[in-house]
């Protein structure tokens, strides 16, 4: 099952909204036994464009199932399954399908990264299937091609990343992650090298 973040109600509507999109796959199976409500976060890759954090909050808490009378540590826990489980995923940016990680970093949306860093607690890891590539192997490749004051800022969101504990994919398989669907670089480097 795939849940839109918009849900057209015209051919006419649809044209209009061609802004980023945010959509997750669930198996049918996971959305009744998750106790989330990832319906609520439809809109959300919009609301981290237009950097509506009251909004965005609110539909994380909402779908994580957070409760008025929660610890900050249970706050913290119940986003960062949900995270773990359900990564919201964006188009309009340079990356189908990216996490949402990555299409905050595009979109200078610091108090979002901020966010998913010191308050959620969010998976800094997880390696999108489209790209191959972790949050700071995205940060590092656009240090790498930009210069002046996108350069310095991409510079500012790797070192937070990484003060947050994020790697590059390589330094995460060469401690032991496995991206269970997307072959290792070990693998990928195998099947590139000429056959004997």
């Amino acid at each position: 099952m795939t849940v839109r973040a918009f849900h057209f109600v015209s051919a006419a509507t649809a044209l209009l909204l061609t802004t980023a999109v945010c959509s997750f796959s669930l198996p049918a199976q996971a959305q009744d036994a998750s106790g989330f409500r990832l319906e609520a976060l439809n809109g959300i890759c919009s609301d981290v464009r237009a950097a509506n954090v009251s909004r965005y909050e609110a539909k994380i808490a909402e779908a994580a199932g957070v409760r008025p009378d929660d610890t900050p540590a249970q706050r913290r826990a119940r986003i960062a399954a949900l995270f773990s489980q359900f990564m919201p995923h964006c188009d309009g940016f340079n990356v189908r399908q990216g996490n949402i990680l990555k299409y905050a970093v595009s979109q200078n949306a610091s108090s979002f990264i901020y966010a998913a860093i010191h308050t959620w607690g969010v998976d800094l890891n997880q390696v999108d299937a489209s790209d191959g590539r972790t949050v700071l192997d995205y940060v590092n490749a656009g240090i790498a091609r930009n210069v002046g004051s996108i350069r310095d800022r991409l510079i500012g969101y790797g070192d937070e990343l990484v003060r947050g504990g994020a790697k590059t994919r390589a330094q995460a398989e060469a401690e032991g992650r496995t991206y269970p669907g997307i072959p290792s670089i070990a693998e990928i480097e195998a099947q590139a090298r000429p056959q004997q």
